[in-house]
């Protein structure tokens, strides 16, 4: 594994106008939060019926359980 240094942009605060270096994360998000996909499931299920299982791909049916890997939404 490498090490790699960058330098961090300074971020000016509106309410104290001092510069600050921004705040550490540990990584930045590639796609939809596991929230965004939970309500987006919930959603197809109560309007369809049915919808893509977030945990393994498989078919969850309304009341919204995986037929594939037993998860549940309730």
């Amino acid at each position: 594994m490498a090490a790699l240094a960058t330098r961090q942009r300074a971020v000016v605060e509106p309410e104290t106008g001092s510069a600050k270096p921004p705040r550490a994360r540990l990584f930045e998000s590639q796609g939809p939060s596991l929230e965004d996909s939970i309500l987006a499931t919930w959603s197809e299920l109560a309007a369809e019926g049915s919808a893509e299982c977030p945990v393994c791909g498989g078919s969850m049916s309304a009341p919204g359980s995986c037929g594939a890997c037993g998860a549940g939404l309730r």
